[in-house]
C-alpha cells in the first residue's frame, strides 16, 4: 500500500513561506528532540542518527530563511509538498 497526500499546494509571499515552512521544519525538529529525550530515558542513550537529522534540519531551516529573506516581499512563490506513505514492514 502506498498513499500520496498533498500537504502543501498554494502560493505564498516570502514572509508567509518563511512562517509556514519554518514552522513545519521546527515542528519536525521538536518531534525528533522529544524522540531523542525518550530514547535517553528508556535506553540510557540517544539515537545518533536522530541527533544528526535534527542538526541537518536546523541548517536547512536557516538556509531556507536566509534565501527567502533575500527575495522581494512582493514575490509570489508556488510551494507544493507531497507526502508518500508506504508500508515497509507489517507484523
Amino acid at each position: 500500500m502506498t498513499e500520496e497526500i498533498q500537504l502543501i499546494n498554494n502560493n505564498y509571499n516570502p514572509a508567509e513561506a518563511i512562517e509556514m515552512l519554518g514552522n513545519l521544519i521546527q515542528h519536525k525538529m521538536t518531534f525528533l528532540s522529544h524522540k531523542t529525550l525518550r530514547d535517553k530515558e528508556m535506553f540510557g542513550s540517544s539515537d545518533k542518527q536522530t541527533e544528526k537529522r535534527i542538526e541537518e534540519l536546523s541548517v536547512l531551516k536557516q538556509q531556507l530563511i536566509n534565501s527567502l529573506k533575500n527575495l522581494d516581499s512582493k514575490t509570489i512563490l508556488q510551494i507544493n509538498g507531497q507526502i508518500s506513505i508506504a508500508i515497509i514492514d507489517q507484523h
